[in-house]
């Protein structure tokens, strides 16, 4: 009976393979041409994308592809056929119709974007058109949203060649076979990950070439399942990013400086917020060539100067070689070193003094004064300082580019590299690396290792990889690096920094002027601009590092105290101006500094004033009518609590409270947060076009204007 039922099943199963035969063969059901075998489709994977820690896209892909049409058997849907291509591409319907009505040639265009096609095949089949269609891949490119915001370190990508999908497979490197379309990252992020983010190719077996143009792939033909690539997630924050960015522009420009760095890190963890570097003669270069250019903030060295001295300090207070107090010679330091070479250490006329105390040394930054407290401190402990900070070395994680600096091996330091590199000189540093040992003084003395990438996600937005933060090692102790921090918290309050001071934040950082080697010594003219710090002291969320290379010598400019120092300051108020923001409200006793308007406009004149005492906020009346007109500042706008409110009532402010009248102030080269900032207190309302660096004002510079003038300002990154 077993033998029955299987040699039934048999004949049963030939039958069926014959008449499937007979159908293909004398019906031709597929329409084939003759003597057709299967072939390999390449089906191309997504480039992941790039977000902010956020979830703001920051770079994307989009295809393009090819669309052919065979209408041999549609010729009644050309009209159709041509509205809906023509409405789903910026294609016009005669072009659309005449290449469907070509005879000779089908090709409609070549570079239609994966969305339109989606949307014309979703038409075609409502009018039963999509058999007709033929979509062959093209190219795929990069977008950028935000355009140069972040272009230092994203990189770039470019078509590269690579061996066929067969070849490939089979290790073949003969290349005979028509070359993949690939994109592979050339610089930054895009390099750096590139692995992570291009994908893996997949294919099918498929039967083309049919009267119809239809691809058809059966069950038992073959295929490999595409893997797009994964997508990363960074700890760069767009809108740090943005603030970053635009104040080093408008740095760069009012200081006359070559070039401006800066860097933003996250103290506890080492995460890197925002990053950027910008040369004057890229200031307008395209987008393009600054994702193709280094990343300064990791590849570009400099000698940190006065920048430098904390860490010399450190070891004095750590080693109970002084007290905060003790009083430190600061007279000019000869010295004959081994080598017989003879160099006397002073400090410019500005800084001269004869004597200091130790903390003053730091906060009026004494170059004798901290060379004498490093004959203490002595070279292996400074050495091994410095190298622990991470300077000598690559310290990111997978930063493409990054440089290592340079710092003597102790076997070659003397006397003379001992009391250079304790003021600053005689060492190179990138920006990461001093913003991140700024970091180990802000967090109890660990000292982490940087990083830009937060996740790796694949397509479903489903966490691949967390990167989670590492201390690398710990520096120093808790009592120590609080005893520096009254310092460098000094240095912002009475010393050399005090144009950093704000009210509502307490900052602690210490500025560096550094002199440029040139030809075997130190340039007279030429300078290196920096300030680094964290803040808030008590609790630091960031650490930052502001840097202008060769600022205006003539103006003075290339003092830290006229340019880093300035920069910094506006960098932090714009952060702190952000709505999630908290900032305002770090320093206890002044957490109600700024306050928010209330609305009182059309408000009875006794129900706005009861308002107003019971909030207890200052404010003046203007005006003798009963109801209120009109408010400055204007309703749910931050201000600082110790300005005034002024009420108008049914009549303009006037003269005697200089406000119906005011001049225009020049707001080119300002960030928009600056010029907001100007327009609060000039009294005229802003409109902004663009985003990025004020570069036209429609009331010009000097103009009298009055109270609520409206001035249009255009702005460009």
């Amino acid at each position: 009976m077993r033998l029955k039922v299987f040699a039934g099943l048999n004949i049963i199963f030939i039958i069926v393979w014959i008449v499937y035969l007979f159908i293909i063969q004398v019906n031709n059901h597929y329409n084939f041409e003759p003597r057709l075998t299967p072939q390999k489709e390449i089906i191309y994977p997504k480039r992941g994308n790039i977000y902010d820690s956020n979830k703001k896209l920051l770079v994307g892909s989009k295809r393009f592809f090819q669309v052919d049409f065979d209408t041999t058997k549609l010729q009644s849907k050309i009209p159709q056929i041509t509205k809906i291509i023509s409405k789903h591409t910026n294609l016009s319907e005669s072009y659309v119709n005449a290449q469907l009505t070509n005879e000779k040639n089908k090709y409609i265009y070549e570079n239609i974007p994966e969305l339109q096609i989606i949307r014309i095949q979703n038409d075609l089949k409502k009018i039963n058109a999509e058999k007709g269609l033929v979509i062959t891949f093209k190219k795929i490119e990069r977008i950028y949203p935000f355009d140069k915001l972040g272009s230092c370190y994203l990189g770039g990508v470019e078509k590269q060649d690579a061996d066929s999908f067969a070849n490939a497979e089979n290790g073949n490197k003969s290349n005979k076979e028509t070359p993949l379309y690939q994109l592979n990252g050339i610089c930054g992020l895009e390099s750096g990950f590139n692995e992570v983010l291009k994908g893996k190719y997949g294919w099918q077996e498929i039967i083309g070439g049919n009267r119809n143009n239809t691809k058809l792939q059966f069950e038992f033909f073959k295929k490999k399942e595409v893997t797009n690539g994964n997508s990363l997630v960074l700890t760069i924050d767009n809108n740090l990013q943005e603030i970053l960015e635009n104040n080093l522009a408008a740095g760069l420009i009012e200081h006359e400086a070559k070039n401006a760095i800066g860097i933003i890190m996250e103290p506890e963890t080492g995460k890197i917020l925002a990053m950027h570097g910008i040369s004057k003669k890229n200031l307008d270069a395209s987008a393009k060539v600054l994702r193709t250019s280094a990343n300064p903030a990791v590849a570009s060295m400099f000698e940190p100067g006065s920048t430098f001295k904390p860490f010399t300090a450190l070891l004095a207070i750590e080693n109970n070689i002084y007290e905060p107090t003790d009083i430190i010679d600061c007279t000019d330091y000869p010295n004959i070193y081994q080598s017989g070479e003879k160099r006397t250490i002073r400090d410019d006329d500005d800084h001269k003094k004869p004597e200091r105390t130790f903390k003053n040394v730091i906060v009026h930054s004494s170059n004798p004064g901290i060379s004498r407290v490093a004959d203490k401190v002595g070279t292996e402990k400074l050495y091994d300082l410095i190298l622990n900070l991470g300077f000598g070395h690559k310290i990111g994680d997978n930063l493409n580019g990054e440089s290592a600096g340079i710092l003597t091996e102790l076997s070659n330091w003397s006397g003379f590299a001992l009391h250079s590199i304790s003021f600053g000189q005689a060492i190179s540093v990138t920006a990461l690396q001093l913003a991140n040992a700024y970091c180990a003084l802000a967090n109890d003395g660990k000292v982490m290792r940087p990083y830009i990438v937060d996740e790796i996600i694949d397509e479903h937005s489903e966490i691949v990889t967390k990167i989670q933060p590492k201390i690398l090692r710990n520096i120093s102790n808790k009592k120590s690096l609080n005893t520096l921090k009254t310092f460098l918290k000094s240095v912002v309050e009475d010393g050399t920094a005090q144009k950093t001071k704000i009210k509502f934040l307490d900052v602690a950082g210490k500025t560096g002027t550094a002199e440029k080697a040139d030809k075997g010594g130190y340039s007279k003219d030429k300078y290196t601009s920096l300030f680094a710090g964290f803040f808030p002291v008590e609790n630091p969320q960031y650490a930052m590092v502001v840097v202008y290379d060769e600022a205006n010598y003539e103006n003075k400019k290339y003092y830290a105290s006229l340019s880093a120092v300035p920069t910094f300051k506006d960098i932090i108020i714009d952060i702190a101006n952000l709505p999630q923001s908290n900032l305002g409200n770090s320093k206890k006793v002044e957490k109600n500094t700024f306050v928010t308007a209330p609305d009182l406009v059309n408000l009875p004149k006794n129900d706005a004033l009861d308002l107003l005492h019971k909030l207890n906020l200052n404010f003046e009346i203007v005006g003798n009518a009963n109801t209120v007109s009109e408010q400055f500042p204007k309703p749910n706008i931050s201000y600082p609590k110790d300005e005034i409110i002024y009420l108008f009532f049914d009549e303009l402010p006037s003269k005697k409270h200089d406000l119906t009248q005011n001049i225009m102030p020049n707001l080119i080269g300002l960030t928009i947060g600056r010029a907001i900032e100007k327009a609060n207190q000039h009294n005229f309302i802003l409109n902004i076009e663009g985003s990025g660096i004020i570069v036209q004002q429609s009331i010009q510079n000097g103009t009298k204007i009055n109270f609520n003038s409206e001035c249009l300002v255009k702005a460009k990154l």
